[in-house]
């Protein structure tokens, strides 16, 4: 028994599965890229805003340093003014002159200010710790004096602790009668850093971090922590590659400590300070995890809303396949004996089977006979020229010129061997091994084997093949084969024309490679479309079995081409072979 169709609700069943499943597998892939995108959207807005806050902070950093600076610079400038100061240092000090220093003191929040003659003696000071410092033998004093302005001075108490002066010279009428020194108290700033989130520090012109929001940063060279390659370096800061998804460009990223913050310098107007906002990165990427969570869930909202809808789809289509299965059986049971019926036909028509089978292998086995009759003609031709050749050169003891005629004899029985094994593996295309060929060269092997019949027959050969090879992928034995038989056809279509003449042009196009085999005979008959039939042929009785162009055809079928035969405009018959161009495999660049 045959086997039957699946029922019509059975495959609607199937085939609304198979769509459930592609919408279900497009909707996966629309959400996963739609998620992509906002990620990358989300990422360039919430950088882009992290960069904007980061340079507003860095700039208020720097604006808060410069106006502390700045505070102190203007009261140096103050205090060398001060007739009081002026007077104490040439006179005799008064505790006015102390009450002056300590409102100064006490306005501008310096730690401390001491008030010095030229020569170094202390002629007032606010300082009231016991280890009080002579500012009289730091290199800053010296410096005031020859300088009119302001100078600035870190000094080193210890490795852990910086203190910071300003400097400022006292005259009158020329004459430089002291210095007052300014210990300035920018601690209060790290102590508002310490608290927040943020990462900040300062650096002078050497790179010498002065102020930073993490104790264990203050007073070290910059360049170390920020080079990745140092010792320290690499396990501290790390330079990050910044994927750029800012079109304004967010800054460079820092890795510290497994942390990626955004740093964002700032120039500060005092002696080439700079600070360095570090701005986490975390949060941008907490903010963009939350949207996108969001996002998440309510696709998974509508997916599930879509899975309901399709279930209750499905429950549906299952009801309505229940009633169609009741149905079919009841449809089974009146095929019951129609089957039967249909098992007494087929086996009368299994007996006629048997009989059309012994009558197409006796037509089969015909066929054959012809095929091998007609493909072996050819070279049994050749060889009796060359036999004749042989004889002749033997009886002038032309013994070497005989043996190359016998190397040829050899050729030919090998491709006749050749030849029968195609024709008994002919039904069975696909069996053979191709392999990369010169047209060109199939041409000349073509040509070598028909020459007794193209010298025999006085026949004109012109070739126009291209100079680069022309390669295709084929058996070079059957492609020969088919050359030969377009040949041998040209051959037998001019026996009566004076000046025969076959032109053999090659063309190489950018996908096809193509052979034109043109004669000067009679041409074809209108009915070309029939020359490639089996058993077709225009020859006389006895000449042709009309088995050449069919087989010939076929095998170029099975190369992927095309043999077409038309009428030429100047007269004769053209035969044209198409096959695909051989191109090597690009296997790109590699990858770096």
């Amino acid at each position: 028994m045959s086997e039957t169709a699946p029922y019509p609700g059975v495959a609607r069943l199937r085939a609304l599965s198979r769509t459930q499943l592609v919408l279900a597998a497009l909707a996966l892939v629309v959400g996963f890229v739609a998620l992509w995108i906002s990620w990358i959207v989300l990422t360039d807005r919430f950088m882009s805003s992290l960069s904007n806050r980061a340079a507003v902070r860095s700039t208020l950093y720097a604006n808060a340093i410069e106006a502390e600076l700045d505070k102190y610079t203007v009261a140096s400038a103050l205090l060398a003014q001060d007739r009081l100061l002026l007077s104490a240092l040439t006179g005799a000090t008064t505790e006015q002159t102390r009450l002056t220093l300590g409102g100064v003191q006490s306005t501008t929040g310096a730690l401390s200010l001491s008030l010095y003659t030229a020569a170094g003696s202390m002629v007032a000071d606010t300082q009231t710790t016991p280890g009080a410092i002579n500012h009289a033998a730091a290199p800053y004093f010296q410096l005031a004096l020859e300088q009119d302005i302001s100078v600035f001075a870190t000094v080193a108490v210890s490795e852990t602790e910086q203190r910071f002066f300003f400097a400022r010279r006292l005259q009158q009428s020329g004459t430089i009668l002291g210095v007052v020194v300014l210990e300035v108290d920018l601690a209060g700033l790290q102590t508002r850093w310490v608290g927040g989130a943020d990462q900040v520090f300062v650096t002078n012109a050497e790179d010498l971090i002065l102020l930073s929001s993490r104790a264990d940063w203050r007073y070290r060279s910059l360049s170390p922590f920020l080079d990745p390659l140092s010792a320290e370096g690499a396990g501290r800061f790390a330079i990050l590659p910044m994927l750029n998804l800012d079109p304004e460009g967010a800054g460079p990223k820092v890795a510290i400590e497994g942390e990626e913050f955004l740093r964002i310098d700032r120039a500060v107007d005092f002696r080439g300070w700079r600070v360095t906002y570090l701005a986490p990165v975390s949060e941008a990427r907490e903010r963009v995890s939350a949207v996108v969570a969001l996002e998440l869930m309510g696709m998974s909202l509508l997916v599930a809303l879509g899975f309901y809808i399709i279930s209750r789809r499905a429950a549906k289509q299952s009801l309505r396949l229940q009633r169609e299965s009741e149905e079919l059986r009841a449809l089974n049971a009146r095929l019951g004996s129609e089957i039967e019926e249909r098992l007494r036909v087929e086996q009368s028509l299994q007996e006629a089977e048997s009989s059309l089978e012994q009558s197409s292998r006796l037509a089969a086995l015909g066929q054959m006979s012809a095929a091998v009759s007609h493909e072996l003609n050819q070279p049994l031709a050749a060889m009796r020229t060359y036999i004749a050749g042989a004889q002749l050169l033997m009886k002038r003891h032309r013994t070497e010129e005989a043996l190359t005629s016998f190397a040829r004899i050899e050729d030919l029985i090998t491709r006749m061997g050749t030849i029968t094994n195609q024709l008994k593996t002919f039904a069975r295309k696909g069996t053979a091994e191709f392999a990369t060929v010169d047209m060109r060269d199939s041409v000349t092997a073509a040509l070598a084997m028909m020459a007794p019949q193209i010298g025999q027959s006085r026949i004109e050969i012109v070739r126009r093949l291209p100079d680069a090879p022309v390669l295709v992928e084929a058996e070079p034995t059957r492609l020969e084969q088919v050359l030969v038989n377009l040949l041998r056809n040209a051959v037998d279509a001019m026996r009566a024309v004076p000046e025969p003449v076959i032109t053999i042009e090659m063309f190489a196009g950018p996908q096809l490679a193509r052979l034109q085999v043109r004669d000067t005979g009679p041409g074809l008959p209108p009915n070309t479309g029939q020359i490639f039939e089996p058993f077709y042929t225009t020859k006389a009785p006895g000449e042709g079995v009309g088995l050449g162009l069919a087989i010939s055809a076929g095998i170029i079928r099975d190369f992927g081409g095309t043999l077409t035969a038309r009428n030429s405009a100047e007269g004769g018959a053209i035969f044209e072979v198409s096959l695909p161009l051989f191109h090597e495999p690009d296997h790109g660049d590699p990858e770096p």
